[in-house]
C-alpha cells in the first residue's frame, strides 16, 4: 500500500468512524423516543460495532504489536454487526428473529476462522467475513420485503441499498481472491484497494440513511394507523373508515366489483351501561368489534363511526350476500358474552345496501350508500330490533 493509499485509508477510517457513531446514535435515539422498537436497537448496536471494528483496524495499524488481538476483535465485530442487521430486519417484520440460529452461525464461523488463522491459514480465509456479511444482508432483504402488500418507498430504498452492499461485498471477495491467486499482478491489489476506498463510504452511508428512513417511515405509518383507529375497539374510527371506504369504492368501480355497505347499531346500549356498568359497556363494544372483524375477508373494512354504531364495507359482495353474512354475525352477537362470569345479553340491528357504482365521485357514492343503509337500519329498529334489513330501492 503506497503512501497515498495509506493517507486515503486514514481519512476514510476517521470519516467512517464518525459516520458509524452518528448513525448508531440516531438509531438509538429513534429506539428510545419512538416506542423502543427492537429492530432499531439491534441496528443501532450494529453500527456501533462497525465503529469499534474501524477503531480496531486503526489502532492495529498504529500499534502492530496489538494487531493479532485487534484482528480478532475486528473480525468478531464484523460478524456480530452483520448478524444484528439480519436479526433486526426479522424483528421488524415480526418474524422469529432466529437469534439462536444466527448466533450459532456467528460462533461457528468465528471459531473456525480463528482456528485456521493460527494454523494452516488457507488462501480463501480472507473471504469469510465478506461471504458471512452477504448472507446476513440477504436474510435482512428477505425479511424487509412485505409478504402481504407492495413495499413502501422506504422499504424499497432499504432493500436496494442492502442489495448494493451485498454486491459490493461480493465484488471485494472476488477481487481479493483473484489477487491472492495471482500475487505477481500488482495491478489487482491496487485496483482492489482503489475500489474498496472509493466504494466503502457511499455504500455504508447509503445503508445507514436508508435504515434511519425506514425507522422514521415505520413511525409515520404507526401514527397514521393510530390516527385512523378507535382506541377502545382497535377498528377504524369514523375518519379512518371513511378514508379507507372511499378508496375501496374507487377501486371497486375501477375493477367493476360490487360493494356492499352495512350499518350496525347495538340495541338498548344505554341499558347495558345502566345495568352492568360502563366497564361492561366497553366490553360490549369490544365484543361487537371482534364479532364483526371475524366476518371480514381480505379487503373488507369495519369501523366504529359513533358511540355504539359500526359500519362495514364488503368488497366484491352483493347486498344480498352481505345480508347473509350480517345475519350470521347478528345471530352470533345475540348469544351474548360473559362479564365477570355474569352473562350480558346483547343484540344488534343491521341495515345493508349496495353501493351504486356510477359515474360520480367515490365520496358521493359512499355517502349515498351510507344514507340508504341508515334508512334500512332505522327500519330494523322500528320493526323490533335484532334483525337485518336490506335497503329498498325506494330508499335510494
Amino acid at each position: 500500500m503506497g503512501a497515498e493509499d495509506i493517507q486515503a485509508s486514514v481519512v476514510i477510517s476517521v470519516a467512517m468512524l464518525v459516520i458509524s457513531l452518528v448513525l448508531g446514535t440516531a438509531m438509538a435515539i429513534g429506539w428510545a423516543c419512538f416506542g423502543r422498537p427492537r429492530h432499531a436497537l439491534s441496528w443501532s448496536i450494529a453500527y456501533f460495532l462497525y465503529g469499534i471494528e474501524i477503531l480496531a483496524v486503526a489502532v492495529g495499524t498504529a500499534r502492530p504489536s496489538l494487531y493479532p488481538i485487534l484482528e480478532m476483535v475486528e473480525f468478531a465485530c464484523i460478524l456480530a454487526a452483520a448478524s444484528l442487521v439480519a436479526i433486526g430486519a426479522r424483528q421488524r417484520a415480526k418474524l422469529d428473529s432466529r437469534a439462536r440460529g444466527i448466533g450459532i452461525a456467528f460462533a461457528t464461523v468465528f471459531i473456525v476462522y480463528e482456528a485456521l488463522r493460527h494454523s494452516v491459514h488457507p488462501w480463501w480465509l480472507s473471504a469469510t467475513d465478506g461471504l458471512f456479511t452477504s448472507v446476513m444482508l440477504g436474510i435482512a432483504i428477505a425479511a424487509i420485503r412485505p409478504r402481504d402488500r407492495e413495499p413502501e418507498a422506504a422499504e424499497w430504498a432499504t432493500m436496494t441499498t442492502l442489495a448494493v452492499f451485498v454486491l459490493f461485498e461480493l465484488l471485494l471477495v472476488f477481487l481479493d481472491m483473484k489477487g491472492r491467486l495471482h500475487p505477481e499482478d500488482h495491478r489487482l491489489a491496487s485496483f482492489f484497494m482503489d475500489f474498496y476506498l472509493a466504494g466503502l463510504t457511499p455504500v455504508f452511508v447509503a445503508n445507514g440513511v436508508a435504515a434511519n428512513l425506514l425507522i422514521a417511515s415505520d413511525l409515520a405509518a404507526k401514527l397514521r394507523t393510530l390516527a385512523a383507529s378507535d382506541g377502545l375497539t382497535g377498528v377504524f374510527n369514523r375518519r379512518g373508515f371513511h378514508e379507507a371506504a372511499v378508496r375501496a369504492v374507487s377501486n371497486g368501480r375501477r375493477h367493476r366489483q360490487p360493494i356492499a355497505i352495512a350499518l350496525v347499531d347495538i340495541d338498548h346500549f344505554k341499558s347495558i351501561n345502566d345495568r352492568f356498568g360502563h366497564t361492561a359497556g366497553d366490553r360490549t363494544l369490544r365484543f361487537i368489534a371482534r364479532s364483526l372483524s371475524r366476518a371480514l375477508r381480505k379487503g373488507d373494512l369495519v369501523g366504529r363511526i359513533g358511540g355504539e354504531e359500526f359500519a362495514l364495507l364488503l368488497v366484491n359482495s352483493s347486498a344480498e350476500e352481505a345480508v347473509e353474512v350480517m345475519d350470521r354475525v347478528r345471530a352470533g352477537i345475540a348469544a351474548g358474552f360473559l362479564n365477570e362470569d355474569m352473562p350480558v345479553p346483547v343484540t344488534a340491528s343491521f341495515g345493508v345496501t349496495s353501493v351504486e357504482l356510477g359515474g360520480g365521485a367515490a365520496e358521493d357514492m359512499l355517502a349515498q350508500a351510507l344514507d340508504q343503509a341508515d334508512r334500512a337500519l332505522y327500519r330494523s329498529k322500528i320493526e323490533g330490533r335484532n334483525r337485518t334489513t336490506l335497503a329498498l330501492l325506494t330508499e335510494a
